[in-house]
């Protein structure tokens, strides 16, 4: 059995693990990035990366070259209802300039983010799944499927960044073995020929659920949706389209022409309960610390702070020598800070969207006056 030895190891490459990594990678440490997938691979997600992104992809090193991926610039936000009420408010300004994000596949942006680590020095190890996770004198040993002959990863830290249904979080005993009552699915695909995209990422609701729409460049646009579960299991997800997204007539009117090119794929639960984020030596970041909320795309941004946050909270143990519990709570406490905010816009924008009598008489003011989705899209797109 082959043994790799390293300061930190990091489950899951995506944007959280990659994060992490490279922020330790240029502090002088040596990490370990596993992940069970062959990247490039897909992603559910919506996406959108929202313009508060661009300082961490400047800090990342990777803000140019994302530009030259394949993409749509996006500067403006549009919502819409069943009734037919919609409104579009445009991202801010910032030193005389409209703020802009882009729309583009995690394909991409993982693939990226996981280079970018690599050019870093981090160890890269894909298609490899973590089968054991034992905490050792010292720190941690990892057990490795996919491998020949069977390899252990051993390291003194741990970060688990392997999304919702976590491994790690798994192996640790901080999953539950319930998760809530959640009685929402989600699907995602990508689709040709869909009408109405002007730069604009869209929220569409219909009665049961929501719809988020955005182009991905190349004439392509990204469709997300969450349906009751209940309807899911009546009908085929491209059956949903009738059933239920068809019932806002401005989703009908842009997908009606569309043609499904990429495989249909679907995520459960949609919304789940927080769960401790750290432990004696380990700490989770993104999903797996289930920081995120999924209805204004502000995944990735959570993702990629967290992973950023868990980077220098591993620098701080390490400079301690002798970390105390209180130093890894802390990093709990700097994601709920740093997330708050957010995440109070994203519960009430998500029981509106439920609520199609409560949010109509608002999308038709904001259509008017721009009050008051203009100060919600002000506050969620500027750093």
């Amino acid at each position: 059995m082959s043994v790799e030895r390293f300061d930190v190891a990091i489950v899951g490459a995506g944007p959280a693990g990659s994060a992490a990594a490279i922020s330790l990678a240029r502090k002088g440490y040596s990490v370990v990035l596993l992940d069970k997938a062959l990247f490039p691979r897909e992603k559910l997600c919506g996406d959108f990366l929202n313009p508060i992104n661009w300082r961490i992809f400047e800090q990342l090193g990777v803000a140019d070259e994302l530009l030259s991926l394949e993409h749509e610039k996006i500067t403006a936000f549009r919502i819409s209802v069943s009734s037919g009420a919609h409104a579009t408010i445009g991202f801010p300004f910032q030193n005389g300039r409209r703020l802009f994000g882009l729309g583009m596949r995690r394909f991409f942006l993982d693939d990226l983010l996981l280079r970018a680590a690599e050019k870093q020095g981090v160890v890269i190890r894909q298609g490899f799944q973590v089968r054991g996770i034992v905490r050792e004198q010292g720190g941690w040993s990892l057990s490795l499927d996919g491998a020949s002959p069977e390899s252990r990863v051993q390291s003194v830290f741990l970060i688990g960044a392997d999304g919702r249904n976590s491994l790690v979080a798994h192996r640790l005993g901080l999953a539950r073995k319930r998760e809530n009552s959640e009685n929402h699915l989600a699907f995602q695909a990508r689709l040709n020929g869909v009408k109405g995209l002007k730069g604009d990422v869209q929220i569409h609701g219909f009665p049961g659920g929501y719809a988020g729409l955005v182009g991905l460049g190349g004439g392509t646009a990204n469709l997300c949706f969450v349906v009751e579960k209940k309807k899911a299991k009546e009908a085929a997800p491209e059956a949903l389209w009738e059933h239920c997204l068809y019932r806002n007539p401005h989703l009908r009117e842009s997908l009606r022409q569309g043609e499904i090119v990429s495989r249909v794929r679907s995520a459960f639960p949609v919304y789940f309960s927080p769960r401790r984020s750290y432990g004696d030596g380990f700490l989770l970041a993104g999903d797996a610390a289930r920081v995120t909320e999924p209805v204004t795309g502000e995944g990735v941004f959570f993702a990629l702070k967290s992973g950023m946050l868990a980077a220098r909270t591993m620098d701080l143990a390490f400079r301690k020598q002798h970390p105390s519990a209180q130093l890894f709570s802390s990093y709990e406490q700097q994601c709920r800070r740093s997330f708050a905010l957010r995440q109070r816009v994203n519960r009430i924008i998500r029981a509106l969207i439920y609520r199609p009598p409560l949010l109509s008489p608002l999308i038709r003011l904001s259509a008017r006056t721009s009050f008051p989705l203009r100060r919600l899209v002000d506050g969620l797109c500027t750093p």
